[in-house]
């Protein structure tokens, strides 16, 4: 209950003529992202055992799940009204995080097709577009909005 009350006062929205701050849109958006890591960690669990056994299509299917959730991430974050003077700035953060998305999707199709090298081509791509993400919204001092590895 005081976790659900938590996250409802971190996206309440602001007082009537008050601006978000870095500060306030990091609130905001942090408790999204803290949940969507937890879930995509249960998701991911024992991916890296599977793809190193050769249980290819297992593990693409936990990919496929992942890039799902991630874009109902996305979906959460997209409406958030972002400080007026990091509006681009959070606009290309959304789009660096699309085009991870598709890009984990693409590492679990590739897994299910037994494509190991394509999978992992395109992991090394999705790690990237993280990073670029990571690169791109450092000013909000983000912690569970950072991307990591994937596995």
């Amino acid at each position: 209950m005081a976790v659900v009350l938590l996250a409802t006062l971190a996206v309440a929205p602001l007082a009537v003529g008050e601006e978000p701050t870095r500060e306030t849109y990091a609130a905001q958006v942090e408790p999204i992202c803290q949940a969507n890591r937890e879930a995509n960690e249960r998701i991911m669990s024992g991916a890296r055992d599977r793809i190193n056994s050769g249980k290819l299509e297992a593990a693409g299917k936990q990919f496929i799940r992942v890039s799902g959730s991630f874009g109902k991430m996305i979906g959460q974050l997209a409406p958030i009204v972002p400080p007026p003077a990091d509006d681009h700035r959070v606009d290309r953060w959304l789009d660096q995080m699309r085009l991870m998305k598709q890009r984990v999707r693409n590492v679990g199709k590739y897994y299910k097709a037994g494509e190991k090298i394509k999978a992992t081509h395109e992991a090394i791509l999705a790690e990237r577009s993280g990073i670029s993400a990571n690169n791109t919204t450092v000013v909000f001092h983000f912690h569970f909005c950072r991307f990591s590895r994937l596995g």
